[in-house]
């Protein structure tokens, strides 16, 4: 399913709000990402060759998982593709290792704490 951020399909996922027994994953087909909680930001980007498929894997679970001991948390999970199954990656959703056997890539993470 796809939809708008920061709400696809009504489900507001810019902020996490109070614990609402909801637990949801979604593919945000960017390469970088900046996490914001209160004057703490997180900058995460991922780096590839050229072709590629970069995207950013959102966590967001308040109090739906797992059934009989729900918790809450969030994670943000830079990843090389653009699906959670590669069963549904259509054309060039999916990374491709080439014939040497080897994919480099790079994360790069920053931090600050702003004023």
């Amino acid at each position: 399913m796809e939809g708008r951020w920061p709400a696809p399909l009504g489900l507001p996922l810019d902020r996490l709000g109070p614990d609402d027994g909801t637990a949801a994953g979604a593919v945000l087909r960017c390469p970088a990402v900046r996490v914001e909680d209160g004057r703490d930001a997180l900058d995460l980007r991922v780096e590839a060759p050229d072709g590629v498929p970069l995207s950013t894997a959102l966590w967001r679970n308040l109090g739906g998982f797992p059934e009989g001991a729900p918790y809450r948390s969030v994670g943000v999970e830079p990843m090389l593709g653009a699906v959670f199954d590669l069963a549904e990656a259509g054309p060039g959703d999916a990374a491709v290792v080439p014939s040497s056997g080897e994919l480099t890539w790079r994360l790069v993470l920053a931090a600050e704490r702003m004023v």
